[in-house]
């Protein structure tokens, strides 16, 4: 690891400074030790808004970084900043890329062939099954599956890409040093066994704070071509994930279920709302061989 990955890190350690504005820093000063070393005052009127600074303490945040070092090294993490050459293409087309990635596994995939496929983390029976159903079909037709590694839902999206031999992605909402929820601790071993990977742009140490997982959705968005909601109540966070596949231009399919319950409310309002509709997973297959542009104007009114 060079000399300037410990400044990386140091600087994910901030959360006073947003990942594109440390993009920006980045981009600016070439260097995350010269932006470390920025007087205060220097970095409020490049930021242009409110900022007190007083979190923003850089002899704390390299303590903590070297604190993390022999932790990323002895168990093979990658940190891999948004200009390094093995960051995703796809990913850095987003607004609000990340600015460092924290990777347990393989990041070089087929991100032509990427689809995140997420739900609630509360899903009935048909939710469950659906999700298996179609991302079956998914790893048969060789996606790459991403998802956020909660309860439900995504679990089941990741177990089933495992059980079918196919490639998944998860993506937490904390430091890559923990496994939320701790139940899929062996799910994860086997998702990087299967040349997988666990992504978090979170340094280790970092609790799951409920926000960041709005944050870690847009990672989801950000890496696949196309979202598929399976299962989504009328409140949920997947809906965050939604709205965000369609301000990166990407394809949302959404299931259309004939077994409908209170569970699908999202799904319904999604739909009439624009997003693609299916009823089968050759149905989805068909229309992820033919469709190439979403109809943004349609689903506008998500944003």
């Amino acid at each position: 690891m060079t000399d300037e990955k410990i400044f990386d890190i140091a600087l994910s350690y901030d959360q006073s400074i947003t990942s594109i504005e440390k993009v920006l820093f980045y981009d600016k000063y070439q260097s995350s030790e010269k932006i470390l070393g920025l007087n205060k005052n220097v970095i409020k009127n490049i930021l242009g808004r409110r900022w007190s600074g007083r979190s923003f303490n850089p002899d704390e945040l390299l303590k903590k970084a070297e604190k993390s070092l022999p932790y990323i090294n002895k168990t093979g993490i990658k940190v891999v900043k948004y200009c390094d050459n093995d960051y995703p293409e796809i990913l850095k087309k987003i607004p609000d890329l990340p600015f460092l990635l924290y990777v347990k596994g393989n990041l070089n995939f087929n991100y032509d062939k990427s689809i995140a496929v997420v739900g609630t983390r509360e899903p009935d029976e048909n939710g469950i099954n659906r999700t298996i159903n179609y991302t079956s079909e998914l790893v048969k037709n060789s996606f790459i599956i991403i998802s956020g590694l909660a309860e439900g839902v995504d679990t089941a999206a990741h177990k089933t890409t495992v059980e079918n031999k196919g490639k998944t992605i998860a993506v937490i909402g904390c430091g890559i040093d923990r496994i939320y929820p701790a139940a899929n601790k062996d799910l994860v071993k086997k998702i990087i066994e299967k040349n997988g990977a666990l992504i978090s742009e979170y340094p280790p140490g970092i609790i799951p704070n409920k926000w960041n997982f709005p944050k870690r959705n847009r990672i989801i968005a950000g890496l696949s071509q196309a979202v598929l909601i399976t299962q989504s109540p009328e409140k949920s966070g997947t809906l965050i994930t939604a709205n965000l596949t369609v301000i990166y231009d990407r394809k949302l399919f959404v299931i259309n279920s004939d077994c409908f319950s209170y569970k699908d409310s999202g799904n319904k309002n999604l739909i009439f709302l624009g997003a693609i509709a299916v009823k089968s997973p050759e149905e989805l297959i068909m229309k992820l061989k033919e469709i190439n542009i979403l109809d943004i104007e349609k689903i506008s009114v998500l944003h």
